[in-house]
């Protein structure tokens, strides 16, 4: 029997359920985790929308746009590792989060010899069928750098005024 899901057209009603998106958390952190972007691709649609711009500078359209992406990922993170923490699904939506930690070695190009240790989320937001059509990415990168040294301590400083203390030292050459 196929059952006609919004934003997915038809699909095996055994794929409409928590289960489906049980086994697709599973193959989408093994995918991460053996830093083959093959593997990360073929849980795709050709038309995927991925929006994660705390590393990439907009908002990428399609595959191939999501290859360089994942390239760029094993190039700076080159042993980045990806352990859920906890999944939340909304089967009837076929959407659903994971959170997970990240740990890693800092990329050649500013610390190798440190490591980095943080948490963030994976949303799934659409499936078309049984390949994700629509993914959001929420993480904070503010606190990886700084465990790699590539942003000096906060000394007491709130929220924005933070990172607009960044940007002023960025403008001043310091």
């Amino acid at each position: 029997m196929t059952v006609t899901t919004p934003g997915a057209g038809a699909v095996p009603e055994e794929l409409t359920d928590a289960a489906f998106l049980a086994d697709f958390a599973d193959r989408w952190l093994a995918a991460w985790n053996s830093h083959d972007t093959e593997r990360v691709l073929e849980l795709l649609s050709d038309d995927i929308r991925w929006d994660d711009r705390t590393f990439w500078p907009e908002v990428i359209a399609g595959k191939e746009g999501v290859r360089a992406y994942s390239e760029k990922i094993w190039e700076a993170m080159p042993d980045v590792q990806f352990a859920e923490i906890e999944r939340f699904f909304a089967p009837d939506a076929r959407r659903g989060i994971v959170l997970f930690r990240q740990t890693g070695s800092g990329p050649a190009k500013l610390n190798p010899e440190r490591t980095f240790d943080a948490h963030g989320c994976d949303i799934f937001l659409e499936f078309h069928g049984d390949q994700l059509g629509s993914y959001l990415s929420a993480y904070d990168i503010v606190p990886m750098l700084q465990q790699l040294g590539g942003l000096p301590p906060r000394e007491g400083k709130l929220g924005g005024a933070y990172l607009m203390s960044l940007a002023r030292g960025a403008r001043s050459g310091a």
